[in-house]
């Protein structure tokens, strides 16, 4: 009697996927993308946050992270729009495997965030560029729709106020 050959398929998630580049490496590009692009960015390192949590007084540690932990992705991204507004944007960084297959993953109070509040994740730098065209792009449709004539709107009327 024959046994069915079993076929053997590789698994989608493997906990010894190692990533194609590290986060560092990532995050380096993206720093310096950013500032090609001549774009303000708010980024906490993680080595400022893991001394923080380590030296820093118990209640400065809680009320840092009160306002911080997992609530600020790896760069927020601040697009001048004129008149005191900017664009904001998430951006998030984790590592792919080889095959593009997920390796690191948002968890807890960050996973809460980015799916509530549609951060972008980008796992490499193709999709980090993608990524900053693309809020170009909504800069750009935002400026085009006539934002700047509301933005002076409403400086004229805090300017008739005070």
């Amino acid at each position: 009697m024959k046994f069915p050959k079993k076929k053997w398929s590789e698994p989608v998630k493997s906990p010894t996927m190692r990533a194609e580049t590290p986060e560092s490496d990532l995050q380096e590009y993206a720093n310096s993308a950013l500032e090609a692009r001549g774009w303000a960015y708010l980024r906490f390192p993680d080595s400022l946050l893991g001394w923080i949590r380590r030296n820093a007084p118990t209640w400065v540690s809680c009320v840092f992270f009160k306002q911080v932990a997992g609530k600020l992705p790896d760069n927020l991204i601040l697009l001048k729009l004129g008149g005191g507004f900017f664009l904001g944007a998430k951006l998030e960084l984790k590592t792919q495997d080889k095959k593009g297959r997920a390796v690191g993953k948002t968890r807890g109070k960050q996973k809460r965030y980015a799916e509530s509040e549609e951060w972008m994740i980008a796992r490499s730098p193709e999709q980090i560029n993608a990524a900053l065209d693309r809020i170009e792009h909504v800069k750009e449709r935002i400026m085009a729709g006539g934002i700047g004539e509301i933005i002076t709107q409403s400086k004229n009327v805090v300017d008739n106020r005070v």
